[in-house]
């Protein structure tokens, strides 16, 4: 596999200039070590990158996993930087070895992640209070639901000569404005405070009504989105993930319930509603996520509404949106959604059970915000689909090829779950084909996932292709036999292969293939990127199927 290096950037936030007298007003834990004259000085941006420092930017000193950003003040200071801000006291600095000119305004806070946040927000005058925000969170089935949000919204706010709608959205993949799109970067996270605040003011600027937000724990646990006034929240599920980060399954929960925390303490909108979607159906999020809103309820002195969804009989009580009737077929997915204001028929293109809870999720968060139902309808079946989400790469194949983002036990077995469905409903009779599966496990992440997930394709997939995943500076041939180790407690040695390269895993798998096979490469989806070392490159497990399909139809040389 040939790979060349791809940069990376974080963006500034900008706006206006302000003082750093200003600033800080919005900040009431600041103190500031430097001359009495220097809250004069002029603010015109923020950013905790110091490579993105250009004059008249405010250097945030962020302490990240890895490096701590005190140590890049100096760095910041000869690019032009005309204050920083950080944790440690100017003494602490200088015990560390970080000297910085006796006249450079220094700001001290508690919290640097949240003051950056609320910097970014300040120079952009608040844009998320000039906008309906919807945060949506969990460990799968975020970016769908977002985009069918998305799309919801866009059928409500378009106007004839106006197919974008006024919607924006952030997520994972992709910033949308109206329908224009911005790359959000290279991995699956929720981009930093100052790109956040840039997109929102942005949304304001063409004229948008909405704002969908993606948040990730990540996100949420960093201070990425602290600035935002949401109006709604919702939540997927919460299952196994993200534990190399946060260590303990209640630190990850508590990370996503920092969103509904959030909902109380944004201020109200005139005329927006507010609420508190839950999946009713989600053992990991459900009695959590009603513990942490009766406690905000508590504190705060009053209520934000909840709504839950799920399948009835299959979770909680009885959800306030519900499906029944509920026909599922390889191209699409029928049923009747059932809400406290009555039922109404939804048709999709998206396939899977799992798909179904994302639209109950879009459409119970929809339907809080009083969005008419045709446009629900009309946005549910407008979206054909999501990149890297059950994507299908049809070169001519007698064989069905897929790209899926799944990267966790629940989200692998979901998927193959759905496939083999679809083994089955393609056969019609006829002896069903194989389920391939082609995946990895990602280095520096959690380790306990990759026997958990080698486990799940034992037991659901036909063959198990074990491959490269974002290893890291961890030892790949380590990584996938951990997963090889799940894979036989459930499929003899003649059911799995280990193929480091992705390409030729990929490869290996279409050659494999026959007709009414199917083909599932799973855990990049939408990423551009693969991680070796410290260095990314790009890659594509679209460009990767197709060239495979091609070569095994002969329609392109091998290499």
């Amino acid at each position: 596999m040939k790979l060349e290096a791809h940069p990376e950037s974080s963006p500034t936030a900008q706006r206006a200039t302000m003082t750093l007298a200003q600033l800080l007003a919005h900040l009431p834990d600041a103190q500031l070590h430097v001359p009495a004259d220097a809250a004069t000085v002029r603010i015109q941006a923020v950013t905790h990158d110091s490579r993105a420092v250009e004059p008249g930017t405010l250097f945030v000193a962020v302490r990240g996993e890895t490096l701590d950003g005190h140590r890049f003040l100096p760095d910041a200071c000869a690019r032009g930087a005309v204050a920083g801000l950080g944790t440690r006291s100017p003494a602490e600095l200088q015990a560390e070895g970080v000297d910085l000119p006796a006249d450079f305004p220094y700001v001290q806070v508690a919290n640097s992640r949240e003051a950056l946040a609320t910097c970014a927000a300040v120079l952009h005058d608040f844009p998320s209070r000039r906008l309906t925000v919807i945060g949506v969170t969990g460990t799968d089935g975020k970016t769908t639901t977002c985009t069918l949000l998305e799309s919801i919204l866009r059928a409500a706010t378009r106007e004839e000569g106006d197919p974008a709608g006024r919607v924006g959205v952030i997520t994972t993949v992709a910033a949308r404005i109206r329908g224009q799109e911005s790359d959000t970067g290279l991995h699956v996270t929720t981009p930093d405070a100052p790109a956040v605040q840039h997109y929102l003011a942005q949304m304001v600027q063409a004229g948008c009504r909405y704002a969908v937000v993606e948040s990730t724990s990540h996100g949420l646990d960093q201070g990425r989105v602290s600035a935002v006034d949401f109006d709604v929240a919702a939540v997927t599920n919460i299952t196994h993930e993200h534990l190399d980060y946060h260590r303990t399954r209640e630190a990850y929960v508590q990370a996503k319930a920092r969103l509904f925390r959030f909902l109380y303490l944004s201020p109200p909108k005139p005329g927006v509603p507010r609420c508190a979607v839950l999946n009713a159906d989600d053992p990991g999020s459900f009695a959590a996520l009603q513990s942490v809103l009766a406690m905000e309820a508590e504190r705060r002195g009053f209520t934000v509404p909840v709504r839950t969804y799920g399948l009835a009989g299959q979770g909680s009580g009885h959800p306030d949106v519900t499906a029944a009737d509920l026909q599922v077929e390889p191209a699409q997915t029928r049923f009747q959604l059932h809400w406290w204001g009555g039922a109404f028929p939804v048709e999709t293109r998206l396939i899977g059970e799992f798909n179904v809870y994302n639209i109950l999720c879009a459409a119970t968060v929809a339907l809080a915000l009083e969005v008419p139902v045709p446009a629900i309808q009309a946005g549910i079946a407008e979206l054909s689909g999501v990149t890297g989400r059950m994507e299908r790469i049809d070169r001519g194949q007698p064989f069905l090829a897929i790209v899926d983002f799944a990267h966790s036990p629940a989200s692998l077995e979901r998927a193959l779950r759905v496939l083999r469905q679809l083994l089955e409903q393609r056969a019609s009779g006829a002896p069903a084909g194989r389920l391939i599966a082609v995946f990895g496990s990602a280095g520096l992440r959690d380790r306990e996932k990759r026997r958990l997930m080698g486990q799940v394709s034992g037991r659901l997939a036909d063959f198990t292709v074990i491959t490269a995943e974002d290893p890291r500076t961890e030892d790949l041939d380590a990584i996938n036999r951990a997963i090889a180790e799940g894979v036989r407690e459930y499929a003899p040695e003649t059911a799995f292969a280990i193929v480091p390269d992705r390409a030729e895993a990929i490869q290996f798998a279409v050659d494999m293939a026959r007709p009414g096979d199917i083909v599932a490469a799973f855990g990049k989806g939408h990423e551009r990127s693969m991680c070796f070392g410290t260095t990314e490159y790009p890659w594509s497990d679209q460009e990767a199927m197709a060239a495979a399909l091609e070569r095994a139809m002969g329609r392109r040389p091998a290499g």
